[in-house]
């Protein structure tokens, strides 16, 4: 008898031939994508916990972003002074020339405005811009509206277990449903 796997997050990936082939990305009028800016930590730190993302503190955000290419090629979307949509840009530890999309939010109050697929794009076309052959990301099952982007911005499901096959085969089905608007919320967690 086989021990189940324990759930691991899915990856995705896309490579710098379909990243090169995306459309520009525009953001709705009174909306700016841009880079990294100092200044920026404590707002990206509030946009971090609404997206669930409730292990980081300020001066991990600071630490995080210490990385030069990092600062560099990490985006926001703004809406006058106020950050809307992040996503850090972090190139692999042990993969020459393989970026990491990380960490994509989008304030719940802007969602379905396409900021955080400006803000995807725009970290993936950094990586292609600066020679990168890859870009790979980290997500989970219930993130089905963050899936959908990633699919329509090129990245393809990873098989990298025995499992991934019908767990993304699962996603495929809930993805083609038809959707409510709102917000997704993770699944309860266990006792």
């Amino acid at each position: 008898m086989t021990t189940p796997l324990p759930p691991k997050q899915l990856q995705m990936a896309t490579d710098a031939k379909r990243a090169r082939s995306l459309p520009s990305t525009r953001v709705p009028d009174g909306y700016e994508l841009r880079g990294f800016q100092p200044g920026d930590e404590e707002q990206w730190l509030e946009l971090q916990h609404l997206g669930g993302f409730n292990h980081w503190d300020l001066e991990g955000i600071e630490k995080y972003l210490e990385d030069p290419v990092r600062r560099e090629g990490s985006r926001v979307v703004t809406t006058g002074d106020r950050l809307v949509a992040v996503t850090f840009a972090t190139p692999h530890k042990s993969l020459d020339r393989v970026g990491y999309l990380d960490f994509v939010v989008s304030h719940p109050d802007y969602r379905g405005l396409g900021l955080g697929r400006a803000v995807c794009s725009g970290v993936t076309k950094f990586f292609v811009d600066h020679g990168y052959d890859s870009v790979i990301l980290l997500t989970d099952d219930w993130r089905l509206p963050a899936i959908g982007v990633y699919l329509s911005l090129g990245f393809e499901p990873v098989m990298e277990r025995e499992d991934m096959p019908s767990r993304w085969q699962a996603i495929m089905a809930e993805l083609e449903k038809p959707r409510s608007v709102g917000p997704i919320e993770p699944p309860p967690t266990g006792s």
